[in-house]
């Protein structure tokens, strides 16, 4: 299942910690720094949920969470990926008072072999506040490049596409692997991504930076952190933070 859109404080570790620390073999430095393949292979009708939680201060603390479905509905010869997502709805509060977001129109885009998000086509137009080319360049930064070669800890690379809101010009992502990390006691790629695009408001950039932990098994995305600003919407530009997390309850669940 090729991954897809984030905010949590780690606490701080005192002396005891690091004390009580498992003493590193060498051997475990060596395979840590030994090359190795991020893939994420793709199987039609591969399905996973994801639960997204955006936490933001436009003239009112406000917090929403929904959840979206992701189906593999094809996958093309040259290894395009052709996803549907399904927005499941979900709730936002405003200074503390809930209110319901209905189910939405889903969602169509290709990824090409390496994650690279091609095309980002709503059935319909329903979102009030933010374009559907907004959604693309953040989806862009949400979903994590893959890099063309194996990667040491610490090794970047860069990719450009084209951006979907300023004609002629291109989106630019790096991306960071950062190494093997331990997520609820199961095993993780841990991955930095940073995405700068002009937007439809002149002199305002979009800048997202996006900390994600992929599943070695599968290459999706577990769990990501997000922090964005320059987000153009009805309102002007705006920021948020937040975090998107992989349902427990299906991780690899098949469509019906």
């Amino acid at each position: 299942m090729k991954p897809f859109s984030l905010c949590s404080c780690l606490a701080a570790l005192g002396v005891l910690f690091a004390a009580t620390q498992t003493p590193v073999r060498a051997d475990d430095a060596a395979d840590e720094a030994r090359p190795i393949t991020l893939t994420a292979p793709a199987k039609v009708g591969e399905t996973v949920r994801y639960r997204t939680t955006l936490t933001m201060s436009v003239g009112a603390d406000i917090t929403v969470e929904q959840v979206r479905k992701h189906v593999v509905k094809e996958v093309k010869d040259n290894k395009e990926v052709i996803v549907v997502v399904h927005n499941e709805g979900g709730k936002f509060l405003v200074n503390g008072t809930e209110n319901e977001i209905p189910a939405t129109a889903e969602i169509t885009m290709t990824l090409d072999r390496i994650n690279r998000v091609l095309t980002f086509k709503p059935r319909v137009e329903d979102n009030p506040y933010l374009s559907s080319s907004t959604l693309h360049l953040l989806t862009m930064a949400e979903t994590i490049v893959l890099p063309e070669k194996p990667v040491k800890p610490g090794e970047s690379w860069t990719t450009e596409a084209d951006n979907p809101q300023v004609k002629g010009k291109k989106v630019k992502i790096k991306t960071t692997y950062d190494g093997t990390a331990k997520l609820n006691d199961m095993p993780a790629w841990k991955v930095t991504q940073e995405l700068e695009a002009d937007t439809e408001f002149t002199d305002t950039r979009l800048k997202v930076k996006v900390t994600a932990f992929l599943d070695p098994a599968t290459g999706q995305l577990i769990q990501a952190e997000q922090t964005a600003s320059g987000i153009p919407s009805q309102q002007g530009p705006i920021e948020w933070k937040g975090k998107i997390e992989r349902s427990p309850s299906a991780p690899r669940e098949k469509a019906s």
